[in-house]
């Protein structure tokens, strides 16, 4: 029924408006309905319920909690009751006199501070008096829960905001529209006909515990977003008394669709594949039985770590440990976090082949957690104005729902991203809440954690702590962990002294808990890598032609640098030098010479990983090569090299790069003379000096105070000197002590007082920068051992600091929309129609919404965004001076 709006005769309370056509509404009853059905409907599966429960130090709810907060969530919108919200669809010549347009959440505040004393009749419509009787601190766990619900639109609600004034006129009767009929039809209809257990006498107090709240806003949120889809909840104008059973119909449904129940999957699941069946190997590992097993309440400790090196089947352990705690329905999926998009995309393809192994009846969706790629198992998303996505062959699959949206990339059963999307569910933005409750159902996998930044640590260390909190479980995983890291990641652990640090075993498991720690043994994956030192870093045909003459001789080399600017500089160094017969080991992608970084449009990173994989996979084709890149060819991606190239680095990431050394069979016959072991050269400074670096000032390649990527010296030094002092590393025996001499407290105090002043200083401002990270980290992190507001009455999460924390996180890339695609630079035959752009390249100013481009003679094409001007060719995404 299409409702007329010309006349207060007709008037009726909405929640939902169709933008192209006002006139169709969903009534404002109707929603409060849809939503509180859902928030029931999520609360009957029973890991996202225990969850719940556990924040507010229970084990599970009973039915009158769960219909206590249900009324909540029905609650959220009842502000849109006021004449100032209601008359946003209005044509102008109807709207009252003297009322102004209104929210429906900030405008309540006067209310809720008891500024506006005309219209405390809203509460008292509500029965507000008896609500307060539901907890045993005299009604503050219950106005904590409904300033939660209230909070819906994914940050704390403000009640101390200065605006808006109290403003009585919005709450007054309008014709047939009135505010106060409306409040008490809503009560009358939850207690009789919504929730009426919620109600019942006979019932013990609500969690008070403040991480309930958190908690409880998180699922909210949830419930809103999916009872505001039109989708799912048609919009129905005219009143209907029994609505509520269409809405909880509706609810079934959808939280059926986008996969949160899990009945029928469950009961196609009777056992877990053998490892053969998941992996395609024989039998697992001494370590990937210690982590799957089963057989003890080693499968029941929340965090566990495994450090093992690279390319020992790490990521298998994870996969094989989720199946079996899903089996046990410790967890209802898993989230598998990376370092970075890249290693995310890999990782990804890995997780549909075991997930279509682990689920043969109907496997369920991985979404690919990585905004811009909008990448869901063999299926591409189009994204389209505003809310839908249309996914081809998939329109009646709504298991998409949460690949369309990075706020709710968490709400997906099987997801792999990036840790930054996990580490938001722990820092005072907006849904953080949201992202945690989704996510503590599901068993967090963090891939590659080390301890090299303190204010990341600080932040998964929250994000740990919130998601063990509500009951959750992780598994963090490492080549390179030092002790001082594991502490931080074990509750209640302690840093050892170095010598001890260096004795402990390698590989290992830890588990929480009782702290108990296995040794697997041995891997089968030994290997001995010579290791040495040219001080030609700044030497960029130096660099070329050492990569070049092993190349010709038909070994396959990888040359990493720090930074995108000397990894460039050292592929144009390539093409200089290399002689016309001499050009056929460089690295092409469609007959066009390139390198590998993180600044290429996705379409063309996709293609660069594939190419440099077929390059450098198993098995490999014969032939030399090189490949010039940064540490995006460090991470994920499934190569084999003889000789690395890399510049200086702490020696935890070095051991990473190594990684890509033999990494498949050592006995390839298609080695190259003399690399039957494999080789490593490390680029220092010019005379291998690092105490210029202290005070050039200069950004030395990342390296240094400067060159905010690898900043600490003592590190460096401490790794300079264990190649100087181990020719042939021994991986993984050497494994902890190259960690421990290089990272641990001790063996940097000692460096930097050997060194002298200079370096004492440096060492202090180090450690001083790191006490400023952790504190900066602090600031930043939801306390969900708090109420949102503290003891004092001040708002806990005040906001506002929202894009600063994003850019810290290292989410700071914009995503440019290219007006007119153009075509890919590396030939691939894809348009371009978009680019991620760093915003510390952007001057200030509001940008645009999509950029025009003029092509370039060189290849590619330039565009300007305000001031600043950039190019995008077959080197990736340069900025122009």
């Amino acid at each position: 029924m299409t409702v007329n709006h010309s006349s207060t005769e007709t008037l009726r309370h909405w929640a939902k408006s169709d933008r192209e056509n006002p006139n169709r509404i969903h009534l404002l009853e109707h929603h409060l309905a849809d939503v509180g059905a859902c928030l029931e409907e999520i609360l009957k599966q029973e890991t996202v319920r225990k969850r719940l429960a556990r924040a507010g130090g229970l084990n599970d709810l009973d039915d009158i909690t769960i219909a206590r907060l249900c009324v909540f969530a029905a609650l959220h919108d009842i502000g849109k009751v006021n004449l100032g919200f209601q008359t946003q669809i209005w044509p102008r010549g109807l709207w009252p006199r003297g009322v102004r347009r209104a929210g429906h959440t900030l405008d309540l505040t006067p209310i809720l501070r008891g500024d506006d004393r005309d219209s405390m009749w809203f509460f008292d419509s509500l029965g507000w008096e008896e609500m307060l009787t539901w907890d045993d601190r005299g009604g503050e766990t219950v106005c904590d829960l409904m300033i939660a619900a209230l909070s819906h639109h994914g940050m704390p609600l403000n009640l101390h905001s200065a605006t808006p004034q109290a403003n009585s006129a919005i709450w007054r009767d309008f014709g047939k529209l009135k505010p106060r009929e409306c409040v008490e039809s809503v009560a009358r209809l939850l207690r009789t006909k919504w929730f009426s257990a919620a109600f019942s006498e006979d019932a013990s107090p609500l969690p008070s515990a403040p991480a309930f709240q958190h908690h409880f806003l998180g699922l909210l949120i949830l419930a809103d977003w999916i009872g505001s889809n039109e989708k799912w909840f048609e919009y129905v104008s005219e009143y209907d008394e029994n609505y509520i059973e269409k809405a909880r119909s509706r609810a079934r449904h959808a939280v059926s669709q986008i996969g949160l129940n899990l009945t029928e999957q469950r009961s196609q699941f009777s056992v877990v594949p053998t490892f053969k069946k998941l992996f395609g190997f024989d039998k697992p590992n001494a370590m990937q039985k210690i982590a799957s097993d089963a057989s003890s309440d080693r499968l029941n400790s929340e965090i566990v770590i495994i450090e093992s090196e690279t390319g020992s089947g790490k990521t298998e352990a994870a996969l094989m440990r989720f199946a079996q705690m899903y089996n046990a329905d410790l967890v209802d999926g898993m989230y598998f976090a990376l370092p970075t998009r890249s290693a995310a995309s890999q990782i990804w393809k890995r997780v549909r082949r075991f997930t279509k192994n682990l689920y043969p009846a109907k496997a369920p969706d991985v979404t690919l957690a990585v905004p811009g790629y909008l990448h869901r198992a063999q299926k591409h998303g189009l994204g389209l104005q505003d809310y839908p996505v249309w996914w081809d062959n998939s329109y009646h699959d709504d298991t998409a729902w949460a690949a369309e949206n990075p706020k709710r990339y968490l709400a997906a059963q099987i997801a792999v991203g990036t840790v930054d999307q996990a580490m938001m569910g722990a820092l005072r933005i907006k849904h953080s809440h949201l992202r945690a409750a989704c996510l503590s159902r599901n068993l967090l996998v963090v891939d590659e954690v080390h301890a090299s930044d303190r204010y990341m640590s600080e932040i998964l260390a929250a994000l740990l702590r919130i998601h063990t909190g509500a009951g959750g479980y992780a598994l963090l995983m490492s080549a390179t962990l030092g002790s001082v890291a594991r502490a931080r990641w074990l509750p209640g652990a302690e840093t050892p002294a170095l010598d001890e640090s260096i004795k402990a075993p390698y590989p290992v498991i830890s588990f929480s808990g009782d702290g108990e720690i296995l040794s697997p043994g041995e891997s089968g994956q030994n290997k001995s890598v010579r290791v040495s030192s040219r001080p030609i870093m700044s030497d960029f045909d130096a660099v070329a032609s050492l990569a070049l003459e092993a190349a010709v001789s038909g070994t396959k080399v990888l040359v990493v640098r720090n930074t995108v600017d000397y990894a460039i500089r050292t592929q144009q160094a390539l093409e200089r030098v290399a002689s016309n017969e001499e050009r056929d080991p460089l690295f092409s992608l469609n007959g066009v010479p390139t390198l590998h970084h993180g600044r290429f449009a996705v379409a063309d990173r996709r293609e660069l990983d594939s190419r440099i994989e077929n390059l450098l996979g198993n098995p490999r084709p014969p032939g030399g090569l090189v490949v010039v890149g940064t540490q995006t060819l460090e991470q994920s991606l499934d190569i084999d090299a003889d000789l690395l190239i890399t510049d200086l680095c702490p020696a935890d990431v070095l051991l990473q790069r190594i990684g890509r050394l033999h990494r498949h069979s050592a006995n390839d016959p298609n080695r190259p003379d003399g690399y039957s072991t494999p080789s490593c050269v490390a680029l220092t400074p010019s005379d291998g000096d690092l105490s210029p670096l202290l005070k050039s000032g200069l950004n030395a390649n990342g390296l240094g105070p400067k060159g905010h990527v690898y900043e600490d010296l003592r590190i460096l030094e401490a790794t300079r000197r264990l190649i100087a002092k181990y020719p042939d590393w021994r991986i993984p025996d050497m494994n902890r002590e190259l960690v421990e001499r290089s990272t641990h407290p001790d063996a940097l105090e000692s460096i930097a007082r050997e060194m002298g002043d200079d370096w004492m200083a440096h060492s202090l401002e180090i450690e001083g920068a790191a006490i400023g990270d952790s504190s900066t980290a602090q600031r930043s992190i939801v306390r969900h051992d708090k109420r949102f507001y503290g003891d004092n009455g001040d708002l806990l999460f005040p906001g506002g600091d929202e894009e600063k924390i994003r850019t810290r996180l290292g989410d700071d890339r914009i995503d440019i929309e290219i007006e007119s695609p153009r075509a890919s630079p590396l030939g691939t035959g894809k348009p371009i129609d978009g680019l991620a752009v760093s915003k510390s390249w952007l001057s200030d100013g509001p940008l645009p919404e999509s950029v025009e481009t003029a092509k370039t003679d060189e290849g590619g094409f330039v565009f300007s965004i305000g001031e600043r001007r950039f190019r995008y060719d077959r080197l990736g995404l340069q900025r122009l001076k």
